[in-house]
């Protein structure tokens, strides 16, 4: 288990299938610290043979998280494909650790709205993103020149976004961990 220095600006992620890993992926590429939390043992065995770092736990289960530290964590993503499960961590989890930035997969619009409801800093449906890469396929492949469709797809997210929230009936965007490019310095 991380101690409370190892755990200071460190990923923490729920689920390690296909969208927990592609997370870590992008993490490790852009030198950013994490830990996967998974409970399936052969997942796990084959995920460290890999070179992720990884431990084996059932993350519903409240011994497990308090080892982890998420008070000095980074942000934590849910990952895992059951919806309950996921809105049940979110909400227990953004009580223990209001600062904590959660980020969440969500199957659709109406599960992202019930993580926002829940506390999520950011729910990701996952209709909604693949609908808007392929849209972005779509228009490159037809000629659109990259950075008008980039700058298109972003305004979609961001519309998309802003529905989901009214339909979770928040009053306001959350602000936990949320940096956008024009933030960066």
């Amino acid at each position: 288990m991380p101690d409370n220095e190892a755990a200071k600006g460190r990923t923490i992620i729920f689920g390690f299938g296909r969208v927990g890993r592609m997370v870590a992926d992008m993490l490790r590429e852009h030198g950013r610290p994490y830990l996967a939390v998974d409970s399936d043992i052969d997942n796990v065995m084959a995920s460290r043979e890999g070179g992720y770092t990884i431990l084996f736990g059932d993350v519903a289960r409240s011994e497990l998280v308090e080892k982890l530290h998420l008070g000095h964590a980074a942000a934590l993503v849910l990952t895992m494909d059951d919806p309950v499960l996921v809105a049940r961590l979110a909400r227990r989890l953004r009580n223990s650790f209001p600062q904590l930035a959660i980020i969440a997969r969500a199957r659709d619009t109406d599960h992202a709205a019930k993580l926002y409801e829940a506390g999520v800093t950011d729910a990701v449906p996952e209709t909604l993103e693949a609908s808007l890469q392929l849209s972005e396929a779509v228009l490159v492949d037809i000629g659109v020149a990259m950075g008008p469709v980039i700058a298109s797809i972003h305004e979609k997210r961001s519309e998309l976004r802003s529905e989901i929230m009214a339909q979770a009936e928040m009053e306001a965007e959350p602000r936990l961990g949320r940096r956008r490019l024009r933030d960066a310095g």
